[in-house]
């Protein structure tokens, strides 16, 4: 019994053990998943805070737009803003305090001399130029931009101060003539020098603008033109030296610019403009810089030179010189100007075949050929005079077209074409006409059209345009010479018969144009035979003409209704 007991107790406190174990155990399982639940809320509030930052930087990139490109676009403007500022700060107020201490030498200066203080005016110019160009020479390394101003500057005030000295009226201290114009010079020269030394065409252009405004100053004949020469020979050296063209284009503005200064009797010095009487061997200096710059055409083609340029200071020359020779001869020349006219012709065309033989640039050849035409055309109407001269200068352009084939030169056509019609309409403005020249204008248009047709290939025209002009021009012609030249009662016959030769030469020549100018003629003929004819002619003439054009158009119709039966055989 006492063991049966004693197991029974143990029995009970193995039970009461399980007990408190499974209620251990529950325990650490509700903690556990409480944990579980709490770390779950914690991974929802952390999403919830995600979706709801998602959420509003969405509805601020369609709200305000705010992206990459944006902000990249703000820097850029942020920069550029300071970009500018920086320039403007750099650059500009450079020049601004440069000009400030222009102005404010030059009105100190002024302001001593017309106190009576000439010599302590001297003495401050002289000190002010060289301060500046000591600036200019400290500041050449740390500011270099401002450095280059500073000479400038320095340049500007030495150009003026020596002016003041030697030329300008009230303020000459050098009474010596030779003297002042030598120091002007000196002047001059060292600055061009200088532009040549530090490769600046900015300051080889500043200088000519001297040299434009001594001659100005100064007013006489040999010293304005030699300064105009001077201009024109540092020009040309600089662009074979430096390639320079810009300040080539810039010196002939300014070299025919002081000619046309002295020839209308510099009038900014004078207050009045009319031509120089007294010539004063003027032109030879005209003559010399139109040549001198003529020959830049013979350059060879190497770096720097290009046919563009040289085309440019080619044409600028030519229209200057025309300009100003044009004014020349109204002024010394006017019953004289042929004979210069004709030296200008000859030259221009032994030039034009130089270069064409020997030159690089074949394209001015050209021009100058052009050019001479244009002369000896001012020359033939000085010598022989309208209306006969209209005789000489239709034929002179066949010679143009005859030249233009040597040259092989499209450009040399289409000018002579337009002098051409510009001839014809000057010839008919004139009202004075002669059979002789009528005739001559008809075979010139017609013999023009025909080589154009010939050598096409060689001019490389590729349109038919030049070639009709001439062609209908020769046919209008042809009518109109024989209205002038036969008896009233014989227009209509003679114009069907002028229908007949075109015809005649389309089937010679095998070409329809010459067809089409007959049509042509036959339908006008026909017209002027109703319309003026009939009323003025006697009944005998009236019914020769009448049974004449029938023929020949008759004739013209016949052969086309054999052409086209031939067509017909052939393909069958």
């Amino acid at each position: 019994m006492a063991f049966t007991s004693m197991e029974e107790a143990n029995g009970g406190l193995k039970r009461k053990a399980g007990m408190e174990n499974k209620s251990q155990g529950g325990k650490g399982e509700l903690d556990l998943l409480k944990q579980r639940i709490s770390g779950l809320e914690d991974r929802l509030t952390r999403l919830e805070k995600e979706l709801a930052e998602t959420a509003s930087s969405k509805s601020g990139i369609f709200q305000f737009q705010q992206s990459p490109v944006d902000d990249s676009l703000q820097e850029r403007d942020s920069t550029r803003d300071s970009s500018m500022e920086s320039r403007v700060g750099e650059y500009g107020m450079a020049w601004l305090g440069n000009i400030v201490l222009f102005f404010g030498i030059l009105f100190l200066s002024q302001y001593l001399q017309k106190n009576n203080q000439e010599i302590i005016s001297l003495v401050i110019g002289i000190a002010s130029v060289g301060l500046v160009y000591l600036m200019g020479h400290l500041t050449r390394g740390s500011l270099p931009y401002m450095s280059r101003l500073f000479n400038y500057n320095g340049h500007l005030l030495l150009y003026i101060l020596v002016m003041r000295i030697c030329m300008f009226p009230g303020s000459q201290i050098i009474d010596n003539s030779f003297l002042g114009h030598a120091l002007v010079l000196i002047v001059l020269i060292s600055l061009i020098y200088l532009a040549y030394r530090n490769s600046s065409q900015i300051l080889a252009i500043l200088v000519w603008l001297m040299a434009v405004i001594t001659a100005i100053a100064d007013g006489s004949t040999h010293f304005m033109l030699s300064l105009m020469l001077g201009i024109t020979i540092s020009a040309i050296f600089f662009v074979i030296r430096k390639a320079w063209w810009t300040g080539l284009m810039v010196s002939i503005f300014l070299a025919y610019f002081i000619y046309l200064m002295w020839i209308t009797g510099n009038p900014f010095v004078s207050k009045s403009f009319e031509l120089t009487s007294l010539h004063q061997l003027g032109y030879v200096y005209l003559f010399a810089c139109a040549l001198a710059y003529s020959f830049l055409a013979i350059l060879p083609a190497k770096e720097g030179v290009s046919q563009n340029q040289l085309n440019q200071s080619i044409v600028l020359n030519g229209l200057g010189f025309s300009f100003i020779f044009t004014l020349t001869v109204l002024a010394f020349f006017t019953e004289t100007y042929f004979q210069f006219f004709g030296l200008i012709a000859v030259f221009c065309i032994a030039y034009s075949i130089w270069l064409q033989l020997r030159g690089t640039w074949k394209s001015i050849a050209s021009l100058y050929a052009i050019y001479s035409f244009v002369a000896l055309s001012i020359t033939i109407a000085g010598i022989y005079h309208f209306p006969l001269a209209f005789l000489l200068l239709s034929i002179q352009s066949l010679l143009v077209v005859i030249v233009a084939l040597w040259f092989r030169s499209r450009f040399m056509v289409i000018m002579n074409t337009l002098l051409f019609v510009g001839l014809l309409i000057a010839y008919f403005a004139a009202g004075d006409f002669l059979n002789g020249t009528n005739f001559s204008f008809a075979l010139i248009a017609l013999g023009t059209a025909r080589v154009l047709n010939w050598k096409k290939q060689r001019l490389e025209i590729r349109t038919e345009l030049i070639r009709n002009i001439f062609l209908f021009t020769g046919a209008f012609m042809v009518l109109f010479s024989l209205h002038k030249a036969v008896p009233p009662q014989f227009v209509t016959l003679s114009w069907a018969l002028s229908a007949m030769v075109f015809f005649i030469l389309s089937v010679l020549i095998r070409n329809m144009k010459y067809r089409w100018l007959a049509i042509i003629t036959m339908v006008v003929t026909v017209f002027y035979l109703f319309l003026v004819d009939l009323s003025n002619i006697s009944l005998g003439y009236r019914i020769v003409a009448l049974m004449f054009i029938a023929a020949v158009s008759l004739g013209i119709s016949i052969f086309y209704s054999n052409r086209q039966k031939s067509k017909k055989e052939e393909s069958d």
